[in-house]
């Protein structure tokens, strides 16, 4: 059975050959092809894929660049690169420009900004590249530009559809939708990218939650308002309420006084008189510490605890614990941690499963993994990498060393 899992695995690993697997690296980008024949290593800082366009944006000293599918440099040198439905975003010269999957411009217009957008790109364009836009003009995916009759002074990053923009007329915070249109009309004095369907935003009077009609959920009372997917977290006047959100709206589920707090993932951290409390998105209690230690976000159920001898990730859920390590941090991307130990005055890194069970042993100066599960292992003499596979043993899939890459 071990056998056929190996060999479904390899099928898999190997069926997209066309794209290069690319893992970041404390050495710099590692990129490797279809068949795990090294194809860079170091030459770049960091390395990832141009959503769509089978290409790789490459950062080098202080710019990016950007590689083909098989990691050659087709490109110029950029102060930024991006990516979205209308083509390939650059600044050059402090000036952006969108291109085509050629690398070649798509017209000849430079702007101040151009900011992605789920069908397009937003883009403002003015008289001199230190003043305020006269316009917003929207990108199709053919490069086309659409003057809107909007001045915009700063944007934010779009989610869920939609951007946080301040209008430059009023100096107020709206939201842009797909089309480059307001959304949203400017009536906050600040916006917050939205989760799940609401987001924060402020008055005069102070920050509250809104959905996406622009309806306060949550009235403008607050000194400080943080959520995520669940959970909303207020402060005011030291007081401190946390909000969950289900399917009749925001839920008051605890209130505390003289309190902190913090969110992480599933859970609420309470901090109070010397004591720590987590709370699940329910509200229940789920485990009290005495002092007010550090604590990390972990993997789905998990958090990390600073303990007096390293740190310890716990599963909330069951209490069960991984022994202790110098270093523990979680990979979210994948679902792996990364766990490190002083060995003869030297750190040593390994990498850690939700199961608190070690994929690799903590004996390597350096450990990567990426979003696929190929991990990094690295030592003095070069890469081991590895095809992590669940509950069974990593697949080692080539040894990279230094020499043969130093030319």
């Amino acid at each position: 059975m071990k056998r056929l899992f190996l060999a479904l695995l390899f099928l898999a690993l190997f069926g997209a050959a066309a794209e290069l697997n690319c893992i970041n690296t404390s050495q710099g980008a590692l990129l490797f092809d279809g068949e795990y024949a090294c194809v860079s290593f170091g030459e770049y800082e960091k390395a990832y894929p141009l959503a769509d366009f089978g290409m790789y944006k490459a950062k080098i000293a202080e710019a990016w660049t950007v590689l083909d599918g098989q990691g050659v440099r087709i490109g110029d040198t950029y102060q930024k690169t991006g990516a979205c439905e209308a083509g390939i975003i650059v600044m050059k010269d402090q000036k952006y420009q969108l291109l085509g999957a050629d690398l070649v411009p798509v017209n000849k217009k430079q702007y101040m900004l151009i900011t992605p957008l789920s069908s397009g790109a937003l883009a403002l364009k003015g008289q001199s590249w230190d003043s305020i836009p006269d316009r917003v003009y929207y990108l199709d995916r053919d490069g086309q530009e659409y003057m809107r009759d909007i001045r915009l002074i700063f944007t934010g990053e779009e989610h869920e559809g939609l951007l946080p923009a301040c209008d430059g007329e009023t100096g107020l915070w709206g939201y842009i939708g797909e089309d480059a249109v307001w959304a949203i009309a400017p009536s906050f004095a600040s916006a917050g990218g939205f989760v799940n369907g609401i987001a924060p935003a402020s008055a005069l009077s102070g920050m509250g939650v809104i959905n996406r009609n622009g309806e306060w959920l949550l009235h403008p009372l607050f000194t400080d308002v943080r959520l995520n997917e669940r959970l909303i977290l207020c402060r005011e006047l030291g007081a401190l309420y946390v909000y969950r959100r289900d399917e009749n709206g925001l839920i008051l589920i605890s209130a505390f006084e003289r309190a902190e707090g913090e969110l992480t993932g599933e859970y609420y951290i309470v901090r109070a008189e010397g004591e720590t409390e987590i709370y699940d998105s329910y509200g229940t209690l789920m485990m009290n510490c005495e002092g007010e230690g550090l604590i990390y976000p972990g993997l789905p159920s998990q958090l990390v605890f600073r303990v007096e001898e390293g740190y310890r990730a716990v599963d909330i859920e069951t209490m069960e614990a991984s022994k202790t390590y110098g270093v523990i941090r979680a990979n979210e991307e994948y679902g792996a941690y990364l766990c490190g130990d002083l060995n003869d005055g030297a750190m040593r890194y390994g990498l850690m499963d939700e199961s608190f069970r070690e994929v690799l042993p903590v004996v390597y100066d350096s450990v990567s993994v990426n979003k696929d599960g190929i991990a990094a292992a690295l030592k003095a003499d070069g890469f081991e990498v590895y095809a992590l596979a669940g509950d069974h043993a990593p697949v080692l899939l080539t040894t990279i060393n230094k020499t043969d890459t130093e030319e």
